[in-house]
């Protein structure tokens, strides 16, 4: 049976809670400088995202959700030093561990699933993010209208959200479109000058690449596919193929569009010099190419296609393939095996090591595992 208090029992304890919270807040009051009055608060940071739209932002945002492929933004959060920010990732970031090597943070944070699979906003929410971040994918009218969406229902939480697009969404890909990633991330964060450098890096990267290819003809462009896991060729439409041909100066052998579905007939028609190996659902080992191994296509029926052949294959990992960090290394990586004499003088090897260091502050150790972590599997399966 319930005890009843009485009325005057309660009142007291009341008026005493009353008196403790006055005496703390005197005491408060006379610890400050005389006449102080407290800090007005920052006010938000407003961004132009790839949306069009204007996104008020907090200043100096603490609690930060990333829901993106290509990795610039949580990459960049670790190059700023401020990955520790992170309490929310898609789960392909969780999963992959690529990225974990290189912001560690993201081991402790919640997998929150994408627009793809679905979000989680209920976590989402349960986190209190001050930002959340997305990047969309809107190939198609049916993908713009899935991602505003996951806008609005967002916003609908009260959650600020800065949208950026694909660089292979615009109607001319353009590696600045990925750039203006790391751009608007600085901005959120007040970290502008550190975006410029960053970008600057990146970009240095990309001239030692063309100064060796600039003056190339046209006629004497290698013929070059850009396979992407498990059966696609990057078309010409996407930033792949961007960077293949005005970086690079390779010429794309397959046609328009940006994901172009290959069969091992279609293939064996576009018959390349040599080809990229992207692992767009999963590394793909050259070693499972070259063993006739079904990954995909059934690489043995491809033995006598002419970069197979000759051996002019080069397989990128999982991330380094997309408009990212890596993007520098990708493409050397490329250049060499289109034009080997051109670039002999090239350790690639070497110099991959030395831009995980320079760009990510690892060691030697650390850049080596980073590397070797390229080659997620996934869901990719072999026979």
């Amino acid at each position: 049976m319930t005890r009843k208090v009485p009325m005057r029992n309660t009142l007291r304890r009341l008026a005493g809670s009353m008196a403790a919270a006055l005496t703390l807040t005197l005491a408060a009051c006379a610890g400050d400088t005389a006449g102080s009055a407290a800090e007005p608060a920052a006010p938000p940071v407003a961004v132009t995202d790839h949306w069009g739209r204007t996104v008020q932002v907090p200043a100096d945002p603490k609690r930060v959700v990333v829901l993106e492929w290509e990795g610039l933004i949580t990459k960049s959060m670790r190059i700023f030093g401020i990955s520790d920010r992170l309490v929310g990732v898609d789960t392909a970031t969780k999963k992959m561990g690529y990225r974990a090597k290189l912001a560690p943070d993201i081991d402790k944070v919640e997998a929150l699933g994408s627009p793809w699979s679905g979000v989680n906003y209920e976590r989402m929410l349960a986190l209190q993010p001050d930002v959340v971040f997305m990047e969309a994918w809107v190939a198609t009218q049916e993908n713009r209208a899935m991602h505003q969406e996951v806008i609005d229902k967002i916003e609908s939480l009260g959650l600020p959200v800065v949208v950026l697009i694909s660089p292979s969404n615009f109607d001319q890909p353009d590696i600045r479109r990925a750039w203006e990633y790391i751009t608007i991330t600085g901005q959120v964060f007040g970290k502008q000058a550190e975006a410029a450098k960053l970008v600057a890096r990146l970009d240095a990267g990309l001239a030692r690449v063309t100064e060796r290819t600039k003056d190339i003809p046209e006629a004497e462009r290698t013929p070059v596919a850009y396979f992407a896991t498990i059966n696609n060729v990057m078309g010409t439409k996407s930033i792949q193929s961007y960077l293949l041909t005005e970086i690079v100066r390779a010429r794309n052998v397959a046609g328009d569009g940006t994901f172009v579905t290959v069969s091992e007939e279609k293939l064996l028609a576009l018959d390349p010099d040599a080809m990229v190996v992207a692992g767009h659902e999963g590394y793909l080992d050259l070693s499972l190419i070259y063993g006739g191994k079904h990954a995909g296509l059934n690489w043995a029926n491809l033995a006598e296609l002419r970069a197979v052949r000759d051996k002019r294959l080069v397989a990128l990992g999982y991330d380094e393939w997309r408009a990212t960090i890596e993007t520098p290394i990708a493409l050397l990586k490329i250049a060499k095996l289109a034009y080997p004499d051109r670039f002999a003088d090239v350790d690639v090897d070497a110099e991959e090591v030395t831009f995980y260091r320079d760009v990510y502050g690892l060691d030697e150790a650390q850049a080596t595992a980073a590397i070797e972590a390229q080659k997620y599997v996934g869901d990719l399966e072999v026979k």
